[in-house]
């Protein structure tokens, strides 16, 4: 029997020197069967163009560019806009993982995400999550002061509590709820606006029945993530607008 194929949108803006990483997090997952859809925003540096252009050859990596204008880059929730294309033009799979170019999976994330929910029937589930530094340590300083970020329980409201990372839907979830909005007053929390879309729709929000963590979350000087825990303006540098 064949596995059910997923699929990992990846938002790629403006950072060649994490997001070859991230793309190799995808591609040497245990799991077999996995597209993975890389989403540039139209990068202004050309090194993320040439560590793209390594996996083009591969044969279940999908690129698209946005091209998208920058008088016109403000205009919306530009990762959710590229999410919404990305799943709607480009995917085939029964479940979507979604995943920023700071980010990266650990190998066994997408085949213990799958297990459980090809188990379960649920169409939303979620892993627990390192909250990592710049340099990669695990200092604890991540969301109420921990290092892991999970919940042991079901939630019924994933808003503020969950990052896309660490979630999977299936397909026909993701379409249920016609996917992230991305109207420009959301584009600091589409996750979470996306999650209120789900659980509106009666989903819930189900942990894996393994508890280490199995994606890693990077808090960035300057990031919008870094900016909010730390009470400055969430725009402070262009490339946070993704």
């Amino acid at each position: 029997m064949e596995q059910p194929k997923v699929s990992v949108v990846l938002t790629s803006y403006n950072k060649p020197i994490y997001l070859d990483r991230a793309i190799q997090s995808v591609l040497s997952q245990t799991y077999a069967n996995v597209e993975l859809i890389i989403a540039d925003d139209h990068s202004a540096i050309d090194d993320v163009y040439k560590v793209i252009g390594k996996y083009l050859h591969f044969k279940n990596v999908i690129y698209f560019n946005s091209y998208v204008l920058d008088e016109d880059r403000l205009k919306t929730a530009r990762y959710a806009t590229q999410i919404n294309r990305a799943v709607r033009e480009f995917s085939s799979g029964k479940y979507i993982c979604y995943l920023a170019d700071d980010d990266y999976f650990y190998p066994e994330m997408i085949e213990r995400m799958v297990s459980f929910a090809e188990r379960t029937g649920h169409q939303v589930c979620f892993c627990a999550q390192h909250i990592v530094d710049t340099d990669g340590n695990i200092d604890g300083g991540g969301i109420e002061g921990r290092g892991i970020r999970f919940f042991n329980e079901v939630l019924v409201r994933g808003a503020d509590r969950l990052d896309h990372n660490q979630v999977m839907t299936t397909r026909e979830a993701f379409d249920k709820v016609n996917g992230w909005n991305d109207d420009q007053w959301c584009w600091s929390g589409a996750d979470a606006v996306f999650y209120d879309r789900l659980e509106n729709a009666g989903y819930r929000f189900y942990p894996i029945d393994y508890t280490q963590p199995l994606q890693a979350k990077m808090y960035r000087l300057n990031s919008v993530q870094w900016n909010i825990m730390n009470g400055l303006p969430v725009l402070e540098k262009s490339e946070n607008v993704n």
